[in-house]
């Protein structure tokens, strides 16, 4: 299977003389060319016309009440990008009390940059066609490039929080291409939360939009309402090529959807070359009446070449990993999903881990390897393919499955139910450990299997090739497995320790060589950036326990030190018991090497750590074999 990864360009701020327009309460409402002089509505902004390169600054910490429009007479230059921002103390809002207007609505323009704005509408539950932030194009063909968004929060919009939209219609083939869109917040809306779309059919072979980075966002209480579809989803891209998403956190989404095929936390579909890591999604809904799914993550109709890796989903009504296709989409296919973790979701449907396809429709290649799975009981969810994964026929053609080195650890439920329909097809689990929480272990593989033994019997690719067994029933040994799944943020997703390995568990050393067996690698990193070695056996599931290997403890929960802030930019602060006090500490790279060490002295222990290059470290106590892990930025 080729992984291709998107290409993402660079970002090159370009200066040339340009002119700054004011906005504020406080000017005298004449030529706009400084504060004393500003413009006092949007009004004075939305009838001039700008020239590339020019900014528009608002007043901080002032609300100015109306609307912001633009069309391709103002700049529209990629090179000399549109600027707006705030000045002075603060970030300034605008306030779009109506349904009639979006926030911000820039039509066939290329060039923008919007950056420490507020966008406030008249509330999520008001019914409305209107965007917080709508970027518009019904042009036959080409590109509008950079666009960038930074430090904006949208709420309170009646449909999109952000959106970028191609008029659908077949003679509409232009789009958006170097988006970005840096932490920035949308909650509160009522369709969607950041979103690309589109013409598509199922004979498409291109994509309007390319080029998107969504990179630490927060999207959340996104509610959908009733209608005959989905609604109520945080990131959905689509139309799509070359992605890259991460270090976002989406939640609480979907909750008055009453519709099934969605709402999710982060998904694409019609989609290219997408990579998706570093994200934390939880606590998504499915809503109410016939609504379902509420995923964490989705690669959905149409769907290829793309990369999940990294990710954190937990809590969800739906799947954590949502893969297949659904009816009229594209070919699906080639994609890769390792080192995430799902705990406890599916909490109303389908499984944790689930992949679907639809009939007359194209499914092949799916690689899922290195992935831990946990999921206790749900009396919520009813489905009778209730697993850690299952594959559904609601379609007949799923070929090239994959499923390598993963954890399934269930509280009594099947390990996985892969329906007759599927079983000729040969989906290939191999290398995997697999826990019921002491009690039977059950595979649903066309037969019902009640052991790993009579399991490696259903089929050719069953923890069995050739002669030789593969695969563990065994107890990975995490402690307080079942308790609540942790929420992380704001700490990245590395900081997740509550499924740490030990040296006593079995997964240690225990991955096949995918290799030697298969002929690819194990990817360069594991959840938490450990490195994963290539050409012997890594650790099954999403942590290569790299210090345990090399006989450094490994990483354990404990109230005894803890981390006051986490990611740290030059000060590493701890709170530390007065028990440990006088313990030595070293301070280590992800590859094991001591780049500083001291002794533990005060309760408020600061340890100067501005010298490092941004990145993952490890503290390591060595009296009390004890580490935390933090991140450098």
């Amino acid at each position: 299977m080729k992984l291709l990864v998107p290409f993402l360009c660079c970002w090159v701020a370009v200066t040339a003389s340009a002119t700054t327009y004011y906005v504020s309460p406080n000017g005298s409402n004449t030529n706009g060319l400084s504060p004393t002089t500003a413009w006092t509505s949007l009004t004075n902004v939305n009838n001039f016309t700008f020239s590339a390169g020019d900014s528009i600054l608002f007043k901080g910490s002032t609300t100015f009440s109306g609307y912001l429009e633009i069309s391709q007479q103002d700049a529209n230059n990629f090179n000399l990008p549109l600027y707006f921002g705030s000045f002075d103390q603060g970030i300034a809002t605008i306030l779009t009390p109506n349904t009639l207007n979006c926030g911000f609505k820039a039509s066939n323009v290329q060039g923008v940059r919007l950056e420490n704005l507020i966008f406030q509408g008249p509330g999520a539950q008001t019914v409305s066609n209107k965007d917080g932030i709508l970027f518009y194009s019904n042009l036959a063909s080409g590109y509008l490039k950079n666009i960038q968004l930074k430090n904006v929060n949208v709420s309170g919009f009646g449909f999109c929080g952000i959106r970028f939209y191609s008029e659908w219609s077949a003679n509409v083939n232009s789009g958006y291409r170097n988006v970005l869109i840096d932490s920035c917040v949308v909650h509160d809306c009522r369709e969607n939360g950041i979103v690309s779309f589109a013409y598509d059919d199922q004979n498409y072979a291109t994509y309007q939009h390319y080029g998107f980075q969504i990179k630490k966002c927060r999207v959340y209480n996104i509610t959908g309402y009733s209608a005959n579809s989905h609604k109520g989803s945080g990131i959905v891209l689509s139309q799509i090529d070359s992605v890259l998403i991460e270090r976002c956190e989406v939640f609480n989404n979907g909750a008055l959807n009453t519709a099934c095929g969605g709402p999710g936390g982060i998904w694409v579909y019609a989609a290219n070359a997408v990579t998706i890591q570093h994200n934390e999604s939880h606590h998504n809904k499915s809503g109410t009446g016939n609504g379902c799914d509420g995923l964490g993550f989705d690669l959905d109709g149409g769907t290829t070449n793309s990369l999940v890796q990294y990710n954190y989903s937990h809590d969800n009504d739906g799947a954590g990993y949502l893969l297949g296709n659904f009816p009229g989409a594209r070919p699906w296919g080639n994609n890769v999903v390792r080192y995430n973790y799902s705990v406890n979701d599916a909490r109303t449907n389908n499984s944790p881990v689930t992949l679907f396809t639809a009939p007359g429709t194209q499914w092949n290649g799916l690689r899922f390897h290195n992935n831990t799975v946990i999921v206790s009981n749900s009396p919520n969810n009813t489905f009778p393919s209730y697993s850690a994964l299952q594959m559904t026929d609601y379609g007949t053609q799923m070929t090239g499955v994959e499923c390598y080195n993963n954890i399934f650890l269930t509280q009594g439920l099947q390990m996985i139910d892969v329906p007759a329909t599927f079983t000729n097809q040969n989906p290939a689990f191999i290398g995997n450990l697999y826990w019921a929480g002491g009690g039977a272990t059950k595979f649903v593989y066309g037969n019902t299997y009640n052991s790993l033994n009579s399991f490696r019997n259903a089929g050719v690719n069953c923890e069995h090739i050739q002669n030789t067994n593969y695969g563990y029933e065994a107890d990975p040994l995490f402690p307080n497995v079942f308790a609540p799944a942790p929420t992380l943020y704001p700490q990245v997703t590395e900081m997740l320790s509550s499924y740490a390995i030990n040296n006593a568990s079995p997964v240690m050393n225990a991955a096949v060589n995918m290799s030697a067996l298969f002929g690819f690698g194990n990817g360069l990193k594991d959840y938490y950036g450990n490195t994963v070695p290539n050409g012997q056996a890594p650790e099954i599931g999403a942590e290569e326990g790299y210090f345990i290997n090399t006989g450094l403890p490994g990483l354990f929960p404990s109230e005894k030190i803890r981390l006051v802030q986490n990611p740290v930019a030059s000060t590493l602060r701890l709170h530390v018991d007065s028990k440990w006090l006088g313990s030595d500490y070293a301070i280590l790279d992800v590859l094991g090497n001591e780049l500083t060490k001291g002794m533990l002295q005060g309760e408020a222990e600061e340890i100067d750590v501005s010298e490092f290059s941004n990145g993952m470290y490890f503290i390591l106590v060595k009296r009390q074999s004890y580490r935390l892990k933090f991140i450098k930025e």
